[in-house]
């Protein structure tokens, strides 16, 4: 399942951009708190190890996604799935975060909140 979504300000992203780094993949909706918790979390996690993080909005509009994204300081991709990606992986709960290798495959992923930790030794184990 590729990336192949609108970036938040309506641009295509080009997968190309993660430079084939690892990457954590958070899909999230802007009214779910242990989303907005997790955002945080996952690009402290992935800068920390040097891989890309990525939020992919699965619902909500634009604006909110924006807000969120200040208020967290999220500093990661922001993509926005019009649902087909999330019925393709077929993600019914969110927060869920794919761990990514290098090469674009999904290593682990998680469903539900997650300590910073958990996000740091599933990258390590990439490594």
């Amino acid at each position: 399942a590729a990336l192949n979504l609108p970036t938040l300000d309506g641009a295509p992203f080009d997968p190309q951009q993660l430079g084939g780094r690892a990457g954590l993949v958070a899909f999230w909706r802007p009214g779910c708190p242990h989303c907005i918790a997790d955002l945080p979390r996952i690009a402290r996690a992935a800068s920390a190890r040097g891989a890309a993080s990525v939020a992919v909005m699965v619902a909500g509009k634009p604006d909110q996604a924006r807000l969120v994204v200040q208020r967290t300081g999220f500093t990661g991709i922001v993509l926005v799935d019009d649902g087909s990606l999330r019925k393709q992986l077929d993600i019914r709960k969110v927060p869920y975060t794919l761990v990514l290798r290098r090469d674009g495959t999904a290593a682990a992923a998680f469903l539900g909140e997650q300590e910073e930790q958990t996000f740091l030794d599933a990258l390590a184990d990439l490594e």
